[in-house]
């Protein structure tokens, strides 16, 4: 079966705008990392730790919507810009681009790029 990188992103997009924990948490791998592009170390190894963050957000934004404004997919990567509404309880709109590593059908690797 050949998996696309695009619906494994949307699977993690979709759950996450349902704020569905559980679901997020399935399309990471174990030792899946999360990191601000350029960082020289990742913000969150692992899904332990993605959980934590997650499942804080998830609680504190119960409005929490991600649109995707583009999308680019090449290989084995997917590029959305992201446009964010209800971050925890705020109405300010949240962009940032997000750059996914999916091998073997889930995502091992996340990059963010944030406006400063």
């Amino acid at each position: 079966m050949n998996i696309v990188p695009s619906d494994v992103v949307q699977r993690q997009l979709d759950a996450y705008n349902t704020r569905d924990l559980e679901a997020f948490l399935s399309v990471f791998a174990d030792d899946a990392q999360a990191t601000e592009l350029g960082a020289k170390a990742p913000t969150m190894i692992g899904k332990a730790q993605l959980r934590s963050r997650y499942a804080e957000l998830f609680a504190n934004s119960l409005a929490l919507y991600s649109e995707v404004v583009t999308r680019t997919s090449f290989a084995h990567v997917v590029i959305d810009l992201e446009r964010i509404t209800g971050r925890n309880g705020s109405a300010e709109i949240y962009e940032v681009l997000a750059i996914y590593e999916v091998a073997q059908g889930l995502i091992n690797r996340v990059h963010f790029v944030r406006k400063p």
